[in-house]
C-alpha cells in the first residue's frame, strides 16, 4: 500500500517553524550546562522539544518519537516514528554562533519518509518527503552537478569525544583536504546534509552520527538526487553505528576510495 506523505511533511514544517520561533526568542538569552564533557544542553533545547512533542501527540496520538533530549524513546511496536533534534548545533547556539537548526524526520515501518531542517536565523526551510522531491523555502532543490573529487567541497561532523579517535579523524580530514575544494566543519550535522541537498557541499561524512542528527538530512539528500551509504560504502542505517557518507552521487565512488586511502600517521 502506497502512502501520501505530504500531510506529514506539512506537519513537520509547521512543527519546525514553531520550534524555531522558540529558539529564536531564546537565542543569546539562555545559559547552557553540560550533559557530558563537551556536550551541552540549554533550556531552549528542552522548550523546543516539548513544543514538537506536544504538537505531535495532539495531531498523531498513535505515533511515537525518538528525540535527543529528556529521554524520549520510541515504542518499537508502533510503525510511525518521529525522529527529532530540537536544536542541532547547541554548542554554536550557546556561543552565539549562528549555525544551528531544528531537525524533524518521520520513519514509517523502518523507512525514512519525511525530512525537514529549519534554520530560524535565515528563515531557511529545507523539506522533503519520499517520492515528493526536496525543496528550499518551497522551491525545488537538487544536489551539485560536480563530477570529480577535485571539484568537491566536503563537510565533516566530528564525534563529541574527538580525542578517543583523533588519529582516524585527522587522517580522514587530511585526505579530504587534499585534491579537493577543502573541508568545512559547521558544528551541525543536519545543516551539513541540508546544504548538500541544495548543492552547497558535494560530500558529507562522519564516523558516527546520532539518528536525530542524520534522519531528516538523509531524506533531503536522497530526494534531491544524492546518495547515502555507511562510511564504508555499505547499506546505511540510522542505528548500526557504521558512520555515514552522503554525496551528490557523481563523486560517491571517489569519496569511498578516499576513505579507504586515509591512513593515520
Amino acid at each position: 500500500m502506497s502512502h501520501d506523505y505530504r500531510p506529514y511533511r506539512e506537519f513537520a514544517e509547521r512543527a519546525a517553524l514553531r520550534a524555531g520561533a522558540i529558539l529564536l526568542d531564546a537565542y543569546g538569552k539562555v545559559a547552557s550546562r553540560e550533559k557530558a564533557p563537551g556536550d551541552l544542553v540549554t533550556d531552549a533545547d528542552l522548550a523546543s522539544q516539548r513544543a514538537i512533542l506536544g504538537m505531535t501527540l495532539e495531531t498523531y496520538p498513535d505515533h511515537t518519537m525518538l528525540a535527543e533530549e529528556e529521554g524520549v524513546t520510541p515504542d518499537a511496536g508502533k510503525p510511525w516514528r518521529w525522529i527529532v533534534d530540537p536544536l542541532d548545533g547547541t554548542m554554536n547556539f550557546a556561543h552565539g554562533n549562528p549555525l544551528w537548526c531544528v531537525s524533524i524526520a518521520l520513519e514509517h515501518a523502518g523507512e525514512l519518509v519525511v525530512g525537514v531542517v529549519y534554520h530560524p536565523l535565515s528563515q531557511t526551510l529545507h523539506s522533503a518527503s519520499l517520492g515528493g522531491g526536496a525543496t528550499v523555502n518551497g522551491s525545488p532543490c537538487r544536489v551539485s552537478g560536480a563530477t570529480r573529487l577535485a571539484e568537491s567541497l566536503t563537510a565533516v561532523s566530528f564525534p563529541t569525544n574527538f580525542a578517543a579517535d583523533a588519529d582516524r579523524q585527522l587522517a580522514l580530514m587530511r585526505r579530504f583536504s587534499t585534491g579537493t575544494h577543502s573541508v568545512r566543519r559547521s558544528g551541525t550535522s543536519a545543516w551539513n546534509l541540508a546544504m548538500l541537498a541544495q548543492g552547497g557541499f558535494e560530500i558529507c561524512y562522519a564516523t558516527a552520527m546520532h539518528p536525530w542528527d542524520a534522519a531528516a538530512g538523509v531524506v533531503l539528500v536522497r530526494e534531491a538526487g544524492g546518495i547515502v551509504t555507511a562510511l564504508d560504502g555499505g547499506h546505511y542505517s540510522l542505528y548500526n553505528g557504521r558512520g555515514i557518507l552522503a554525496t551528490n552521487g557523481a563523486v560517491h565512488s571517489e569519496a569511498e576510495n578516499a576513505i579507504r586511502e586515509a591512513r593515520p600517521h
